[in-house]
């Protein structure tokens, strides 16, 4: 498929087969509106998500020889985090060749965090299937890896860090507020805005919860600069 050929060139794996990378490029949403199309990313996105852990697992023991299994779980988590493998999603630039339905599409699907993380996971389930292991290695390490390295790390409780925050400031308990729930049942999108005294953070996800995280994240990162340190 010539569509994405530059994509191919981008990631540098030039795929057996063209409808392993259809789909993990193709989102629920478009699957929904086009009776034609069979399958979507989800099944990848399941499957990649486990090559994901399976290989950070891997190359982050390999490259760090004296950090304990503590250090290595903290290294993991936010190497495969939402955050950080949007991130790598957008340097790839995934979101301008995503298979989206018109309303999708329309809100802005092709950059909304949770799409590109999940089409990221599908890709690499894909280049799994098509390449085996050393494929899906080699992927990992110069596509996810190498820009994760540079990512903030991950919060692992950024509700519990801004509720103690909040407290010991006075500032009472932060108050949570969804703005913007949208999307069909089988992909949804929530927009959630936190406030703690006068400050006010918004977050996006694919569940009320994960919104609820992104938000006390931005407003962490923001009122107490050290944590991302």
């Amino acid at each position: 498929m010539k569509k994405f050929q530059s994509l191919e060139k981008r990631i540098q794996y030039r795929f057996r087969d063209k409808a392993l990378l259809e789909n993990a490029l193709t989102h629920p949403s478009f699957r929904y509106e086009n009776a034609a199309t069979e399958l979507d990313n989800q099944r990848l996105e399941f499957l990649g998500d486990a090559v994901l852990g399976l290989l950070a697992a891997d190359v982050l023991t390999e490259k760090n020889q004296q950090a304990n299994e503590g250090e290595l779980t903290r290294l993991k988590s936010s190497i495969t985090s939402g955050t950080a493998l949007t991130s790598a999603a957008r340097e790839l630039g995934l979101g301008e060749h995503l298979r989206l339905g018109k309303g999708e599409a329309a809100s802005g699907g092709a950059d909304r965090d949770s799409n590109l993380e999940d089409a990221l996971e599908a890709l690499l389930g894909a280049v799994w299937l098509d390449g085996g292991l050393k494929a899906a290695r080699k992927f990992f390490e110069r596509n996810i890896f190498q820009c994760l390295e540079k990512a903030e790390p991950t919060l692992e409780n950024p509700k519990g860090m801004l509720q103690e925050y909040a407290q010991k400031k006075g500032f009472g308990v932060p108050d949570y507020t969804v703005l913007e729930e949208s999307g069909p049942d089988h992909a949804r999108h929530y927009l959630v805005e936190v406030t703690v005294s006068t400050y006010a953070y918004r977050g996006e996800g694919s569940s009320r919860r994960e919104a609820e995280k992104s938000a006390a994240t931005q407003a962490v990162l923001c009122l107490i600069p050290s944590a991302g340190k």
